[in-house]
């Protein structure tokens, strides 16, 4: 898998390579570090010249760093432009399956490719995101939880046909482990009946990874899963921001939205529609 690391060059948006070393070097055919230089946001002085040669500096130093980790095919790419339509023309030309990026949750957003922007990549569903979650410890910034990002997938999904993009995506994550598939139902909806459905979906993937499904409902879809995610100990949250539908936009944007913000664990928001990338 082909991956963007995006940052905006705080130490708070550069614990994202931390997921790299997590998965392993092996997992990964190519590594591309991204800063995108947003006039519209940059505010901290200087000529536009100076700022890309110390980003093309810094990004320099943690690609070495990577390398000799074991990475083996490691780039640097420093374009000025919006941030979010540079990471987007970026991760095409890259031919990325993937763009990582960090956030500290609701009410906490640190540098400016943290929080809104992260969100709003996500949200135009043009390529998979994983927003990590990034805490303080002991003075500096690290990535909340242990191992893999994707050990332990939950993936919130709906009627609407996404859970087929859904899982055929995620049979192809680095070190990908245990699946489970939940679908919070209205409670007049018979749960066996929504069992069924969700199981058609998941034949349409040739080779799905190994999951349980599970059905509940005795909360909203964002209550939920976020419920589902701490009694499981889901080490990642997969959500779709966008359907074919105007139903499932109005009930998943809004939901995958708002566990975006106030997950425990990393988010990983999954396009629908389209053939992947990397």
């Amino acid at each position: 898998m082909r991956v963007v690391v995006a940052t905006d060059l705080s130490e708070a948006s550069l614990a994202a390579v931390d997921t790299m070393t997590a998965c392993a070097a092996a997992a990964f055919e190519r590594v591309v570090l991204v800063h995108a230089v947003d006039l519209d946001l940059y505010t901290a002085g200087g000529t536009v010249p100076a700022v890309v040669e110390l980003a093309v500096e810094r990004l320099g130093e943690i690609a070495d760093d990577l390398r000799s980790a074991g990475f083996a095919d490691v780039g640097v790419r420093v374009e000025v432009g919006p941030a979010v339509e540079t990471i987007e023309t970026i991760a095409a030309e890259e031919d990325a399956g993937l763009v990582v990026m960090t956030s500290l949750g609701r009410g906490a957003v640190a540098g400016r490719l943290l929080g809104s922007t992260a969100e709003r990549l996500a949200a135009r569903g043009r390529v998979p995101v994983l927003i990590e979650r990034v805490t303080e410890r002991e003075g500096a910034w690290c990535r909340l939880g242990e191992g893999g990002p994707f050990a332990r997938v939950l993936v919130g999904t709906d009627l609407s046909g996404s859970l087929a993009d859904q899982l055929s995506f995620v049979s192809r994550l680095p070190g990908v482990g245990e699946v489970r598939v939940v679908h919070v139902a209205d409670p007049g909806m018979d749960p066996e009946y929504v069992r069924e459905q969700l199981a058609q979906r998941a034949a349409e993937v040739s080779a799905p990874p190994p999951h349980a499904l599970e059905v509940r409902a005795d909360a909203s879809a964002a209550d939920g899963l976020l419920a589902e995610a701490v009694e499981w100990d889901a080490s990642v949250i997969a959500v779709s921001p966008a359907g074919r539908g105007v139903i499932h936009r109005a009930l998943w944007g809004s939901t995958a939205r708002r566990v975006a913000q106030e997950s425990p664990v990393p988010v990983l928001f999954v396009p629908v529609g389209g053939e992947p990338r990397g």
